[in-house]
């Protein structure tokens, strides 16, 4: 079935519900909603990005039991989420909305709030849960046509940060918009201080455009291995990503891999926030990692072609990072850039950033560190309680 027939479908389903069970009259921005449900089923680095919106509704609606919709991949960091009741996990697709409906009408939400969702599902999830005001946050590749089902909505056409249009989003319903910062739900272990310089390489990205090529990674490593004698490097990714690893360890010497950690395919993400939070500074493209080690401040060098900086790089304590982008909106990409845009950033514009940012590194003092959310949720708010709902 085509976008076009599911937007269409939904419309006629959602009407027909409409129609038979009617919205409660008198709904709106000013109402003290006391169940709210908020959607965020797509990528760690996009339920990071939600983070700042999450945190302004808990702000606006302090007594509101809030259930939060998210990706199930993503369950052992959100599960501990300080700023939501309850939790429902949902792949976005089709075969499972049905289920998901049945858990949301349970808690009997009033407000859905769609930070990132796939439509035209979490349009159909929201109102069949029973809610009665709906705002999402509608991206450039939807297909238009449920607008109509909205009673507020932003939009990220221009370029306009992530973060801040999901603020806006919640700012229709009176949420302070002012704090950007991103929060992350557990805490890292914190160690003892270490005498080697860790440097973090994220290898691989959601798309293969996305990457900086491997062997750019390899030279980058052989420069700052030979740059600094106590620095190590520590790859980080998923296990889908292990054959980068592998690639990029056959293009080390025997000495330089004594100097590397490969944690690809070796961390849950809770383990990953400590391995991150280790590091001096992480090189990575747009991907979760970056938006952890942002939330975590630590410092970044980002690398970006096809996705835009302004939207999805730093926000936050820019000047502990460098973000770096491939110049190909000056001119039509050739040869190898069109299937790797990435590579015409150059490594040694990368190893100075890296540089630059490790002369002025300094650790981050545990305080600054987002409060414990178990201990959050014992002291602010003794009655919440998380429940985790597959």
């Amino acid at each position: 079935m085509s976008k076009q027939w599911k937007v269409w479908l939904a419309n006629l389903c959602i009407g027909l519900y409409r129609a038979l069970c009617p919205r409660p009259g008198a709904s709106g921005p000013g109402q003290s909603f006391s169940r709210i449900v908020v959607f965020s089923t797509t990528a760690l680095g996009d339920f990071m990005l939600n983070t700042p919106a999450i945190r302004a509704l808990r702000v606006r609606y302090p007594d509101a039991d809030i259930t939060l919709v998210a990706n199930p991949r993503n369950r052992d960091l959100v599960s501990a989420c300080q700023y939501v009741n309850h939790m429902v996990f949902w792949d976005h697709k089709a075969k499972s909305v049905v289920a998901t409906i049945w858990r949301l009408r349970k808690r009997r939400p009033q407000l859905a709030v769609i930070l990132h969702s796939k439509g035209p599902y979490d349009l159909i999830a929201a109102v069949f849960a029973g809610c009665s005001y709906l705002v999402k946050n509608i991206y450039d590749d939807e297909l238009p046509g449920q607008e109509r089902w909205l009673d507020a909505a932003t939009w990220t056409r221009n370029e306009g940060h992530l973060i801040q249009s999901k603020l806006d989003l919640v700012g229709h319903l009176g949420c302070d918009t002012t704090n950007t910062e991103m929060f992350l739900p557990v805490r890292p272990a914190i160690g003892g201080p270490s005498a080697k310089i860790i440097i973090g390489f994220q290898l691989g990205a959601s798309q293969p455009v996305r990457c900086w090529p491997i062997e750019h990674f390899v030279a980058l490593a052989k420069a700052l291995l030979a740059e600094t004698e106590n620095a190590m490097i520590a790859l980080i990714g998923s296990d889908k990503e292990g054959s980068l690893a592998t690639r990029f360890m056959a293009g080390l010497t025997p000495q330089e891999r004594q100097r590397v950690v490969n944690h690809v395919g070796q961390t849950t993400l809770v383990t990953l926030v400590t391995v991150i939070h280790g590091m001096k500074v992480l090189v990575t493209g747009d991907t979760g990692p970056l938006h952890l080690a942002i939330a975590l401040k630590v410092r970044t060098v980002s690398l970006f072609a096809t996705a835009s900086p302004k939207k999805t790089g730093p926000y936050q304590d820019k000047a502990l990072h460098k973000v770096l982008r491939a110049p190909l909106d000056l001119r039509a990409p050739t040869g190898v850039e069109r299937v790797h845009p990435m590579a015409s950033i150059r490594v040694d514009e990368v190893l100075r950033s890296v540089i630059d940012l490790l002369r002025g590194a300094t650790p981050v003092p545990p305080q600054s560190l987002p409060e414990d959310p178990r201990h959050a949720r014992r002291t602010a708010r003794p009655e919440m309680a998380v429940q985790a709902v597959s």
